[in-house]
């Protein structure tokens, strides 16, 4: 109540406009575009400007948070998501907790990232198709949920909204550990108190953005002031309406008579022309000008007939130099024509250039102990001799004049330069002033340069090269248009003296430029009145700030929320077993009126994040915690997803996970997915402490395989997770079919099956020496050593019962070990196999029915039970599965049964145990 009148008073010192926003919150939870417009003009006005105390915001006491009750009930019809591809729904059941269990690759991180995408998580990452497969038209799953007791489906396509009923759900993964210990994150469960800054945050900044919306509708209409007048005092001033007073503005649009004879004198002393700009633009003229002339003169002469001729005389000589290069080729030891041609000399150099690689450190060409370049075969002698005449050739004189012909023909050609393009030509003719008629002129000239210059580059094959018509006139008379212009610009740099026209030339630019603002007298007053409402918007905005928001939200958060969520944060470490972890979560900073935390090491002294410190076990557990004290005590009930919680947790921190994980399975439906079987087995014990009735009715055990490159699929329960009976019962119905097969394919059909059968039983007889002969007392994948009502039947164990394992498990072990080649084992017959499992089913049958553990306590204490010749045999199977000692076995189970309650079993678990007992 004091935090609920603290926010009270803090609410009735702020203006009246934010107090009807948090009253309307109050009242209406959520705000509609109306109110947010009720809300803008109100803070517009001086009265929602002021400070009242008229409310007393009774919503402050808060509505009930919502109690939604959300339950998974199945995925189905999963198509195109990862490597998903069940036969079968994944059915969750209808109790509070399921362990999911399947190997590395079964699909169960797939299922993670389904319902995270579902459910609209932040971290959630985008869903592939499966790589190895053809991507399908429609990727998609259907999502089976309760919400309050209703049942819904909801079939969700890859790349569709969160289903909004399923936003609830809590999952925790890899993703997930990663953001909790080295991210800032805000709590979840925001109290109805709390979350009134939030939503008070968010309003005003769509109020804020609604007044920048509004202010932005006020654009400018004022024309741009021409460039001429940029330096000038009137555009100085045009450009700075705001700032200018009355008094500055009436005279900048006032355009009086004086001065309009002031502008007219200006222009009078103006009318002749700046004789010194005229001289600088005369001579631009004049070097555009001789530009013109230096390229149509260098053309005229690259192209002129006796250019021409000389370079076709340079192409004959090439021509002529090769063709006797060609025909000095012709050496006795050639065998093909075309020695000494353009290709034969490209492929000669190219050998040579490929020869530096297997014989670097011999000259070309290599002939000795050589191959042939190209084929690989050992040279002869006339290959050899052919090499050395060809490479004879290539270096004689015939082929060195012809090169050194057909170079400098191709240098010569490459110096003829191409014309320009036709804008150049009439950007220059502009430059110059030139007339339209000097421009076509020069056009029809370029044009002929383009021609003889694509005619002599493909060396006149398509067509020869015309010579371009004399320049000679045209150029002697741009060279005396050019020395006019020259005389011309030397001339008005002798009258340029006396008159100061560039200061009349500013006052004129200046008389013009307040003309023109005058001018502009309607939309210079309307920029005026648009720069106020731009001001006033200013302003309002400064007003739907949300820095008062945050700073009250951070304190109140301190008191109602950091406070809460560090002592459930500590709370966790505690129910997980991590208390000796040095860390503590702390406040960071507050953003948009939510309070950011974020985990630290405790007393650290260099700043170094826990992720740089802690090991993977201790930063997954305390990961975990923060997870936990997140999302655990928010109201409703929605369901918990754990992918994988016990990642690189030893068996300490496991166990206390499995423990946390039972207790939040008492009021909310709890999804576990895991690769281990110890958590499988340490969930089954936790179910088990909870009472058989609450097992019977919450705890569902599941798994899921990979099969035929898909993943996903449910599977049934196997004989390793079945009670004994009921895999019992599994192997007898394999034996069945197998006899079938046998009936049907002989005995190598019915071999195949029967393997199988003959190692599960073998593995069977192991689970029945400890749940039916020990009657749970020990169990592999269990910490504790159960003694509460069990023991009383260890007595009832006979020579019989031992015997009969011992036979079996004697028998059957062949099947799980590799045998001698020279000794065989054969599988057993149908009839011999049978009667072995019916043997034994009728054995466990009848140790359930002998239980009698009340008898036993009563006449017998724990100090008689150890000296019992049954207890000789357990200790014996015990010496036989664990390197731990008869003596241990016996202080061990007498100290359990005195304190008559399930406690570690550090004796029986603390070393591994064979697999076999023979």
């Amino acid at each position: 109540m004091e935090i609920l009148e603290e926010i009270r008073a803090w609410l009735l010192k702020q203006q009246d406009w934010f107090q009807e926003t948090a009253d309307r919150l109050l009242r209406q939870g959520q705000l509609l575009p109306q109110d947010i417009t009720d809300l803008v003009a109100l803070l517009k006005t001086p009265e929602g400007q002021k400070v009242t105390k008229h409310r007393a915001f009774d919503g402050l006491m808060g509505a009930p948070a919502g109690t939604n009750e959300v339950r998974l009930l199945r995925i189905d019809g999963v198509s195109g998501i990862e490597n998903l591809g069940p036969r079968y729904p994944l059915d969750f059941g209808t109790g509070n907790l399921t362990v999911i269990y399947g190997h590395n690759g079964s699909g169960k991180s797939s299922y993670t990232r389904v319902l995270k995408k579902v459910s609209g998580k932040p971290r959630a990452v985008d869903l592939k198709a499966n790589v190895f497969q053809v991507v399908p038209v429609e990727r998609k799953c259907q999502i089976a949920y309760q919400l309050n007791g209703v049942a819904h489906a909801s079939e969700w396509h890859v790349g569709s909204p969160p289903i909004d009923s399923l936003r609830s759900l809590d999952i925790f993964d890899s993703e997930e550990a990663n953001h909790y210990l080295s991210g800032e994150s805000a709590a979840t469960y925001i109290p109805p108190v709390v979350g009134l800054f939030e939503q008070l945050a968010s309003t005003i900044e769509q109020i804020r953005a609604r007044l920048e919306a509004e202010q932005s509708l006020l654009v400018s209409a004022l024309p741009a002031i021409p460039a001429v007048f940029l330096q000038t005092d009137a555009a100085r001033a045009y450009g700075t309406l705001g700032s200018l007073s009355g008094a500055a503005l009436e005279e900048l649009l006032n355009w009086s008579d004086e001065n309009a004879q002031r502008l007219t004198k200006l222009e009078e002393r103006l009318k002749a022309e700046d004789p010194s700009a005229l001289a600088k633009q005369k001579r631009r003229t004049t070097t555009e000008v001789q530009q013109i002339i230096n390229s149509i003169s260098q053309a005229a002469k690259l192209y002129g007939q006796e250019n021409l001729e000389m370079i076709r005389g340079l192409r004959t000589t090439a021509a002529a130099k090769r063709q006797i290069a060609i025909e000095g080729a012709k050496v006795q030891s050639a065998a093909l024509d075309g020695v000494g041609s353009h290709t034969w000399r490209a492929l000669w150099e190219a050998a040579r250039e490929y020869s530096a690689i297997p014989y670097p450190a011999s000259a070309f060409p290599v002939t000795d102990e050589a191959r042939c370049l190209l084929c690989h075969q050992e040279l002869t002698a006339e290959a050899q001799q052919r090499l050395k005449d060809f490479e004879n050739f290539v270096h004689s004189k015939l082929e060195s004049d012809a090169t050194a012909a057909e170079e400098l023909y191709q240098a010569t050609v490459q110096q003829l330069s191409p014309s320009p393009p036709d804008i150049q030509v009439s950007t220059q003719c502009e430059a110059a002033a030139l007339s339209e008629e000097w421009k076509n002129y020069f056009l029809n000239f370029w044009l002929q340069v383009s021609q003889a210059h694509f005619a002599m580059t493909n060396d006149e094959l398509v067509q020869p090269a015309a010579p371009v018509g004399d320049m000679t006139d045209a150029v002697g008379k741009l060279t005396a248009y050019r020395d006019q212009l020259e005389a011309t610009a030397a001339q008005l740099d002798i009258d340029a003296q006396g008159f100061d026209r560039d200061q009349a030339l500013k006052d004129k630019a200046g008389l013009e430029a307040k003309r023109w603002v005058a001018y502009q007298a309607v939309a210079v007053r309307a920029e005026i009145e648009r720069l106020q409402k731009t001001k006033a918007f200013d302003n309002w905005k400064g007003l739907a700030g949300s820095r008062a928001v945050s700073l009250k939200a951070a304190d109140v958060t301190q008191k109602v929320v950091t406070e809460a969520y560090v002592a459930r944060f500590n709370q966790e470490l505690v129910a997980l077993g991590a208390t000796r972890i040095q860390v503590e979560l702390v406040k960071t900073r507050t953003r948009s009126a939510k309070v950011l935390h974020q985990l630290h090491l405790k007393g650290a002294q260099n700043g170094e994040k826990p992720e740089a410190v802690l090991s993977e076990g201790e930063r997954r557990i305390i990961s975990l915690a923060a997870f936990l004290a997140d999302v655990a005590d928010q109201p409703g009930a929605a369901p918990f997803v754990f992918d994988d919680p016990i990642s690189s947790l030893d068996h300490d921190f496991e166990w206390h996970v499995a423990c946390r994980l039972a207790v939040l399975a008492k009021n909310r439906q709890v999804i576990v997915l895991t690769h281990r079987l110890s958590l499988y087995g340490a969930l089954e014990d936790v179910a088990r402490k909870a009472g058989e009735a609450w097992k019977e009715a919450h705890y569902r055990p599941m798994c899921i395989e990979a099969f035929a490159g898909s993943a996903g699929n449910p599977a049934d329960q196997d004989v390793w997770n079945t009670n004994t009976k009921k895999a019992n019962n599994i192997l007898l119905d394999r034996l069945n079919t197998a006899k079938k097969a046998g009936e049907t394919g002989g005995g190598a059909a019915y071999r195949a099956l029967a393997q199988s059968i003959c190692s599960e039983f073998r593995k069977l007889l192991e689970r029945s020496v400890e749940e039916d002969l020990l009657n749970k007392v020990v169990l592999r994948h269990r910490r504790s050593v159960t003694t509460d009502g069990r023991l009383g039947g260890l007595p009832e164990i006979t020579v019989e019962d031992c015997k009969l394992i011992d036979d079996l498990m004697t028998k059957y072990s062949c099947y799980e070990h590799s045998q001698s080649k020279e000794v065989p084992i054969l599988i057993p017959d149908e009839p011999e196999l049978r009667a072995d499992l019916l043997g034994k089913l009728r054995t466990s049958q009848r140790r359930a029915a002998d239980w009698r553990p009340n008898r036993f306590l009563a006449r017998s204490s724990a100090t008689d039970f150890t000296r019992n010749p049954a207890f000789d045999r357990v200790s014996a199977f015990y010496r036989r599965t664990s390197p731990v000692s008869a003596s241990n076995s016996r202080r061990a189970i007498h100290r359990f049964d005195r304190a008559n309650k399930v406690t570690s079993c550090a004796v029986f678990l603390a070393r591994p145990r064979k697999r076999t007992l023979v």
